[in-house]
């Protein structure tokens, strides 16, 4: 009869042990995972703590009237808070696409000769008088000719023929530009020289 009874309390102080030994493996291990999870949580309440204090601002309404904002706290400011994820968005100006380069026009070849006298020759005239021709060929046509008579301009015309007079015996180099209504020479002929012969008053002729 004793040997029953003492088995009848030994059962529940097994029991009692096994609860008692278990409960102080859930005690360590949560004394081991705790630290950790302490640290994170104090981590994510500082970000939490700093993103706060870096997104405060201050409304401050002056004596007159006046409205201030500042980030630092002053007498009577009323705290805003702001979303974290708040931008300032500025929409970008739309810039037309760049027109396309158009090619070069490709610049006009004025050409211009003499058509008379011919290179060297030999004109006798005892009054001087002598007559240029000049044409242009191709395309497009300057407005004016200009002759160049030993290195001076003597003149301009939209014809091409000059007619001289008065002009001494000798050799003479000329040549014929094209210009436009400014004057600036587009084209030139080559130089060429001719000899005016005159007879002289003191041979019979």
């Amino acid at each position: 009869m004793l040997n029953k009874t003492q088995n009848i309390y030994l059962i529940p102080l097994l029991l009692v042990l096994s609860h008692t030994s278990l409960h102080a493996t859930a005690v360590a291990l949560n004394q081991t995972t705790t630290p950790q999870t302490t640290e994170a949580s104090n981590n994510n309440e500082e970000a939490s703590l700093s993103a706060s204090a870096s997104q405060k601002v201050y409304k401050v309404v002056a004596e007159n009237g006046d409205v201030i904002y500042t980030d630092k706290p002053q007498p009577n400011a009323e705290p805003l808070l702001f979303d974290g994820q708040t931008q300032n968005v500025v929409k970008a100006v739309k810039v037309p696409p760049p027109s396309p380069l158009q090619p070069d026009k490709p610049k006009p070849n004025y050409k211009v000769v003499i058509k008379s006298p011919a290179p060297e020759a030999t004109i006798r005239n005892n009054l001087g008088e002598l007559t240029i021709s000049a044409a242009q060929t191709g395309a497009p046509k300057a407005p004016i000719y200009r002759l160049i008579f030993d290195d001076a301009p003597i003149a301009s015309n939209n014809s091409g023929i000059f007619k001289l007079s008065g002009i001494h015996r000798g050799a003479h180099t000329y040549k014929v530009e094209l210009t436009n209504n400014t004057g600036k020479t587009l084209a030139s002929s080559p130089v060429q020289t001719l000899y005016l012969h005159q007879a002289s008053a003191l041979i019979n002729n």
